[in-house]
């Protein structure tokens, strides 16, 4: 069922059962109305009747009160007054009809009469029965008043709406890029747009960026595969002395362990992207950078590079603790594989966050490409690609900013965004 028609409904009955309930009180309210005049005229009937007994006591002999409208009868004791509805054959309709019936006592010379005086009450059931027909007219009136509002006014407040979601219906990723415009004046519809559009951009940025890593990520693990099949087909097709066989053995490991490290790499930029790492705790960078800078102190001499640390002040920040040395070892083994023989790598730590800079080639690297997957400057090192992929997308999980810059090195910075 559509939302307009659901609505109605919903409207319908809602005001259906109000009707219901306020026909029933405006019923009992007319009534006691009604009652209340009946009364009263029959009140003021009796003050006549009696005004005339004064003057013609030959009234005391009317006793037919179907035909005379009154009658009266003599009493032993008084009687409280009451008025009461009954049926009573009227002689000049010659039928019985309901009446509202006066019955009161008085004294009268030496004793009590009674006086009955009635009036017919027709007229209250055809009123009620005109006011039962001027409520059913009245709901449908209204109900016919809010299918056309429905039909002509809401489906033209609710067309922005419906044309977002033939655009959203209509839309296709690696197709489609943005949304047409909707017109609209309505604020609601203009925050849905706005949140379909960015929505619609994220998915479509995300879409392409999956697309590029699908498309690097099968290159990238292609190639040691292929090199690996290429060396053991080698191996099998020829025989071969034992020292080219060692060869091409170590050959088929180390591109397996290439491909080792490509899809561990891969399974932890899932994760991170599926924020699957519950554990949060406040870690404080300074003895992490320490220990991280200690582990890597062989590798830097082994490239001949020098490796400082300066810790200024404290820099915390709570995240998961093997996300955050995963994060120091990238920054830092980063720095010292990109760099020259004779370079140096400093790693600094102060209250804004760390700073690391690398005297590396004399040149400026593409800010919008670095940390891009699979993006390498050079193939030199046989990494994977991903190292400074991993560590911007680790910082953005927890709110962190990871930005390069050249100033005579190569700088990066992280602090809190």
């Amino acid at each position: 069922m559509r939302l307009l028609n659901r609505s109605l409904l919903q409207l319908s009955l809602v005001l259906l059962l109000v009707l219901a309930a306020w026909a029933v009180l405006f019923f009992f309210i007319v009534r006691h109305a009604v009652v209340k005049s009946i009364d009263e005229g029959l009140d003021d009937q009796e003050e006549i009747i009696r005004y005339r007994l004064e003057q013609d006591s030959t009234l005391l002999h009317v006793h037919d009160l179907g035909l005379y409208g009154f009658a009266f009868a003599p009493v032993p004791d008084k009687v409280k007054k009451s008025y009461i509805d009954t049926m009573l054959f009227v002689p000049s309709e010659g039928e019985v009809e309901p009446v509202r019936l006066l019955t009161r006592t008085f004294k009268y010379r030496d004793g009590y009469q009674q006086l009955r005086i009635y009036t017919s009450t027709v007229e209250e059931d055809d009123l009620i029965e005109a006011i039962l027909f001027a409520l059913v007219g009245l709901y449908l009136t209204l109900v016919i008043t809010i299918v056309v509002v429905n039909n002509v006014v809401l489906r033209r407040v609710w067309r922005p709406f419906h044309n977002i979601l033939v655009q959203v219906k209509g839309f296709r990723l690696g197709r489609d890029r943005s949304l047409p415009a909707v017109r609209t004046d309505i604020q609601e519809f203009k925050d849905l747009k706005t949140a379909v559009d960015a929505m619609v951009l994220h998915a479509s940025s995300t879409y392409d960026r999956q697309r590029a890593f699908t498309e690097n990520a099968a290159h990238e693990l292609q190639t040691p595969l292929a090199i690996a099949i290429n060396k053991l087909e080698l191996l099998a097709e020829r025989p071969v002395g034992e020292e080219e066989r060692m060869q091409a053995i170590g050959e088929v490991i180390t591109s397996l362990e290439r491909l080792t490290r490509l899809n561990r790499s891969l399974l932890l930029l899932a994760r991170i992207e599926n924020r699957q790492f519950p554990d949060e705790r406040s870690i404080v960078f300074g003895p992490l950078m320490q220990e991280v800078v200690e582990e890597f102190g062989d590798l830097a001499g082994h490239r001949g590079v020098s490796l400082d640390l300066r810790v200024d002040a404290a820099f915390e920040h709570t995240m998961d603790p093997g996300l955050a040395r995963s994060l120091a070892n990238n920054l830092v083994k980063n720095a010292i594989v990109h760099n020259v023989r004779g370079g140096s790598v400093q790693v600094q730590v102060d209250t804004s966050g760390i700073t690391v800079r690398n005297s590396g080639a004399e040149k400026p690297l593409d800010p919008a490409l670095i940390f891009n997957r699979f993006h390498k400057e050079t193939t030199a090192d046989g990494g994977t690609g991903l190292g400074l992929a991993i560590a911007k997308a680790i910082a953005e999980m927890y709110g962190l900013q990871l930005n390069y810059a050249y100033e005579g090195a190569h700088v990066m910075r992280l602090n809190r965004a």
